[in-house]
């Protein structure tokens, strides 16, 4: 179930934002007078296409759900040999436009999905979204983390994000947080500057310990009842054979590695101590006891907004994470951040999937993220990216004549390259952080 939803969250994803990338180029193409000849989504066989009758355009939908395509009309081929052109029709080329409307209708594509970014942020705000309460531990004390840096934070993502941006801005980090007794504290993060060196999440590289809802291995339900009639909701799991349980994860890898055995179990029911057998099912190969931990509800919250300042944080979060991620590819490309962090296709699968289980917002979250990320690829000066192409109009821009074909032709093989490099570390990531 999850190897499907994983690969239908991956297509609906980049189905939507490679429609709405191609869509913008499409748009401000046409909006210059440039006919366009194919509008693609996907490569390879078209499962499906038509020929509008009105602007004679083939619009197509293809088998390989990996990107897409809008082929506009040129008077010269990928060699730079004139197309049989008829004279009438030079004036549709996309080549013979100028240089600030090619450069108009290359830089729609990232723009584009920078505004889908905005609407995604948009809709999940105002639909509402959860998360767990950002709670660390310092010195046996709990505390809610109130604010980084005075931005406030109400989900553990909020926090990544503000001690990304402070981390790669090489700024001071000073949390804001309340105790249990709502006293509020001033903690100052220290951290070492090659910490984007390491892999994994920023917030336990950073040091901060977190504390996570239903940690704790008290009984929540009791979901089945003729194996364990003497475990009641609210018992907290103090041993299991003598074993030590300190969290819910001990107790499940207790569990699960005694599949039909008779267990007893020493628990705390109303302050006393007590011990009662039990007796362990079998599912999957593992052990299963039918019960599930006990949630505090109050370790969650639900963030939702109206319409403007829905807006107004759609517009923060993907100029916040535009920046955040540039920033992050310049430190990859210095090499000061760990490139075992990039992911490639199979984790925006597992992610989409993931999200899609999640419910709504969540899916629409990620897809604002990685619409951001489809953004920014694509402005990067790459050749074969439409950054590379706008590189090349700025040049023609300034020298008032287009770069030569000759350096636009070797430009394009090293993008190839580049390109094919980044695919492979990606996969290879991909692969690793799967299947290990």
């Amino acid at each position: 179930m999850e190897l499907i939803n994983s690969i239908v969250g991956f297509i609906i994803a980049i189905g939507i934002l490679v429609t709405f990338h191609e869509y913008g180029h499409y748009l401000v193409a046409r909006m210059c007078d440039v006919r366009v000849l194919k509008f693609s989504v996907g490569f390879g066989k078209p499962i499906y296409s038509w020929i509008s009758s009105k602007t004679n355009t083939q619009y197509s939908l293809c088998m390989i759900p990996l990107g897409g395509y809008v082929q506009m009309l040129e008077s010269k081929n990928q060699d730079g040999q004139p197309n049989n052109i008829d004279e009438n029709d030079q004036k549709y080329c996309f080549d013979k436009k100028n240089v600030y409307q090619r450069f108009a209708v290359v830089a729609a594509g990232p723009i584009f999905n920078l505004i889908l970014a905005v609407i995604f942020f948009a809709m999940t705000f105002m639909y509402g979204i959860s998360g767990v309460k950002p709670k660390i531990s310092l010195e046996n004390n709990v505390y809610e983390v109130l604010s980084v840096n005075n931005n406030e934070v109400q989900r553990w993502q909020d926090v990544r994000v503000e001690l990304l941006n402070n981390v790669i801005n090489e700024k001071k980090i000073i949390l804001t947080l309340k105790d249990t007794n709502n006293n509020l504290n001033q903690f100052p993060v220290k951290y070492d500057s090659s910490i984007l060196n390491k892999e994994g999440d920023i917030v336990s590289n950073i040091g901060l310990n977190i504390i996570y809802p239903g940690r704790d291995a008290i009984i929540g339900e009791v979901n089945t009842n003729d194996n364990n009639q003497n475990v009641q909701v609210d018992d907290r799991i103090l041993s299991i054979n003598g074993q030590l349980v300190d969290t819910w994860n001990d107790f499940v890898t207790i569990i699960k590695e005694s599949p039909e055995q008779q267990i007893n179990i020493v628990a705390l029911r109303d302050n006393k101590v007590i011990d009662y057998d039990a007796r362990v099912l079998e599912k999957n190969g593992n052990g299963f006891l039918g019960v599930s931990k006990k949630i505090d509800k109050t370790d969650f919250v639900f963030v939702n907004y109206n319409l403007s300042d829905s807006i107004n944080r759609a517009i923060t979060s993907t100029s916040d994470y535009t920046i955040l991620t540039f920033k992050m590819i310049g430190r990859l490309v210095m090499g000061e951040a760990n490139v075992k962090n990039l992911s490639g296709p199979l984790s925006i699968a597992q992610f989409s999937g993931r999200s899609l289980e999640m419910g709504l917002s969540y899916f629409l979250y990620l897809l604002a993220i990685l619409s951001v990320s489809l953004g920014v690829l694509n402005l990067l000066p790459i050749p074969m990216l439409d950054g590379g192409h706008l590189v090349y109009y700025v040049y023609e821009i300034i020298f008032g004549e287009e770069l030569p074909y000759k350096v636009q032709l070797a430009a394009q093989f090293i993008g190839i390259a580049l390109l094919g490099f980044i695919m492979i570390i990606a996969f290879y990531n991909d692969f690793v952080r799967i299947f290990s």
